[in-house]
């Protein structure tokens, strides 16, 4: 990576704290970005606390940044396991808060304070090669992040006169701290994975997060309600 490629941005990063989200601060940083990581896990130093589902939580986050970001990446997500038809309302509203409603809050603040400082900013939402379903166990989960792509072309359209763009990154499975321990207890999955994966293998944080900052950067400048997928081909496996 051009070490300056980011130099003198600022960028935040929901669900920083691990997984794709932390190499996608890893990374920012090693390009020269300010980076500010936030996430629903204990804050530090380095991590300001955000629960992604609570508008109030949200607002609060927006506004105690220096200055409007340059870049928002929303990393903020996922689900526990449940059979469909054992899916309740709880569950439901729960996923749709959170993998719908992070994105779009977070969006909606950071948009209305860029606009208000006549910033440009792009936007990169990180969905899931399961937006499209079918998702067996994962039906709440399909259906949350297939509507966060249908809200991010919406929001692409509705924000470009004012320079901000709004793009996503649909991963593949990805082993990161989350889905371990799932794949852990679940004997033979990753054999299952691995096999309907085209190229063969289950991907890493590093596979899906140089798409995710091509859509931030300026070398995409141009580029705006777009689906970028890094999936292993997964979308065209026979």
């Amino acid at each position: 990576m051009n070490a300056g490629r980011f130099a003198g941005q600022l960028a935040l990063v929901t669900g920083g704290a691990s997984g794709i989200g932390a190499e996608v601060m890893r990374q920012l940083e090693a390009g020269g970005a300010e980076a500010i990581a936030a996430d629903i896990k204990i804050p530090s130093n380095r991590i300001r606390q955000v629960d992604v589902r609570d508008r109030a939580s949200v607002t609060a986050l927006i506004a105690g940044l220096p200055r409007a970001p340059d870049i928002l990446i929303t990393c903020a997500g996922g689900a526990l396991r449940r059979k469909a038809l054992e899916v309740d309302e709880e569950m439901l509203n729960e996923s749709l808060q959170l993998n719908l409603g992070g994105f779009w809050r977070c969006t909606q603040e950071a948009a209305k304070r860029a606009i208000s400082e006549n910033k440009p900013m792009a936007v990169v939402h990180v969905a899931s090669s399961l937006h499209r379903g079918p998702a067996p166990e994962l039906s709440h989960f399909s259906a949350a992040k297939g509507a966060s792509v249908s809200m991010m072309r919406c929001l692409a359209q509705e924000l470009a006169p004012h320079r901000i763009r709004v793009n996503a990154v649909i991963p593949g499975p990805i082993e990161t701290p989350a889905t371990t321990p799932i794949w852990d207890n679940r004997p033979g999955y990753r054999d299952t994975l691995r096999a309907a994966v085209p190229l063969a293998r289950i991907g890493t944080p590093t596979d899906v997060v140089p798409a995710i900052l091509w859509l931030a950067s300026q070398e995409a400048g141009w580029v705006t309600g777009s689906l970028l997928t890094v999936d292993g081909g997964l979308d065209v496996a026979p």
